[in-house]
């Protein structure tokens, strides 16, 4: 697995690779089951944000950290005349 550049530490978030949901929930500090809900609700697209292991329907999936943390900011994203108030 590849590490961000720099000294390897321990915590280092690993480049362009897919992830277990237990290792991105940890990253994004969010549960595997909110990553569950995402994936139903459609936030993450198969195999665009996320895959199975192996193709079987009981396979762990994987997510893919920086498309998936890319989806999130989109979702949370909002328009400044939005924020503002008057």
């Amino acid at each position: 697995m590849r590490m961000a550049r720099g000294n390897p530490v321990a915590g280092a978030v690993p480049v362009g690779e897919w992830l277990d949901a237990r290792a991105l929930g940890i990253t994004l500090k969010v549960s595997e089951r909110t990553l569950c809900r995402w994936r139903k609700a459609g936030l993450f697209k198969p195999g665009i944000h996320w895959r199975r292991k192996f193709p079987s329907a009981n396979s762990p999936v994987l997510y893919h950290l920086e498309r998936c943390n890319e989806a999130m900011n989109e979702a949370t994203a909002r328009s400044p005349h939005l924020l503002e108030t008057d």
